[in-house]
């Protein structure tokens, strides 16, 4: 499965990641073996884990104690500063009954943004790197620990707007317990506009790409995408563009009903309406209607060009939806009573 693995490494792992982006703090700004003040103690600098767009992620011991945490060093203040600001947005909830990532400080060193959270094993992306398919017992013990992590953002009306294998990472080695990581796009659901711009391709929701009215359920899509990626080994729809993904879509489970692509602000960018007697209706426009609309040439994936295996993708997916509300159905029952 490298095919889900290397896109972006995870940033509270024990491990190395890749580089990626804009150039992260100088190695003068964050030295291995350097001391910086946070407000609950002296952080030292052990080993770097990672990099990404926002900086560096290290490993650091706090002089007096044994324990290890990740700090995520922000290059760009206002960004380090608007992911502070997430964490307050879930910081009544319980993080490890909930299977939140906890976060212990914010606080500057040397122009820089320092967040310090619980250091965590492999991401659900990082793991699957040379595994097969995962078992379903296994994907039913993740699906019922990130019901409950939606659950609780739901009762504080928060959308983590990002789920997606790289942020559910496992807590320890040889274990199948799990946190959902990465808050930096979280937000009220309540200021969730329509036409916002958020998750990545392949797991945004369609209500996303379409154009609709968004609240928490795009955070339900996002986890259904995860899950059936573990169960098949790659994800269900393309990731290159937005048409593959819209194209994948309908495929598998038939056109949007018509309701909601009339009120979607971005329809006529995937679909056209043809005005045909007792036949009008919206159709998904042809790769080749795309491509002189917009100048971008899909990738057609194989998988959805030959029947055979196309059948296979959505009886698979299938399968794993229907474990997927079997167990939202057993997480539901244990709230009612």
């Amino acid at each position: 499965m490298k095919h889900l693995a290397g896109k972006s490494k995870a940033v509270y792992a024990g491990k190395a990641g890749e580089a990626m982006g804009k150039t992260p703090p100088s190695e003068a700004q964050v030295n291995p073996s350097a001391s910086s003040m946070g407000n609950l103690g002296t952080y030292r600098v052990e080993k770097f884990l990672g990099e990404g767009t926002y900086g560096k992620v290290t490993k650091c011991s706090k002089l007096g104690s044994q324990e290890m945490f990740a700090i995520k060093i922000f290059e760009d203040v206002n960004e380090g500063k608007e992911e502070s600001e997430a964490m307050k947005l879930i910081e009544d909830l319980d993080p490890d009954e909930n299977n939140l990532i906890k976060f212990y400080e914010c606080f500057s060193y040397k122009n820089v943004v320092c967040l310090v959270y619980e250091i965590l094993d492999e991401s659900l992306c990082d793991c699957l790197e040379n595994d097969d398919p995962t078992d379903l017992c296994n994907i039913r013990a993740i699906a019922l620990q990130m019901f409950q992590a939606l659950h609780a953002l739901k009762s504080v009306g928060v959308v983590h707007g990002d789920i997606k294998l790289d942020n559910i990472m496992f807590a320890e080695e040889e274990s199948l317990r799990i946190k959902l990581i990465d808050f930096g796009f979280a937000m009220k659901a309540k200021n969730l506009l329509k036409g916002t711009n958020i998750q990545v391709t392949p797991f945004r929701a369609p209500e996303v790409l379409l154009g609709l009215p968004l609240d928490e359920s795009i955070d339900m899509w996002g986890l259904g995408v995860v899950l059936a990626s573990l169960y098949y080994g790659n994800y269900p729809f393309p990731c290159e563009t937005e048409y593959e993904t819209i194209r994948a879509m309908v495929q598998i489970f038939g056109l949007p009903e018509e309701d909601l692509l009339n009120a979607g602000d971005f329809t006529e960018g995937f679909f056209t309406w043809e005005d045909d007697g007792s036949n009008s209706g919206w159709r998904l426009l042809t790769p080749d209607e795309y491509t002189q609309d917009t100048g971008e040439e899909p990738r057609l994936r194989p998988t959805h060009q030959q029947p055979g295996h196309s059948q296979t993708l959505t009886h698979s997916c299938v399968r794993v939806y229907s474990t997927l509300l079997l167990s939202a159905l057993f997480v539901i029952s244990m709230f009612m009573f």
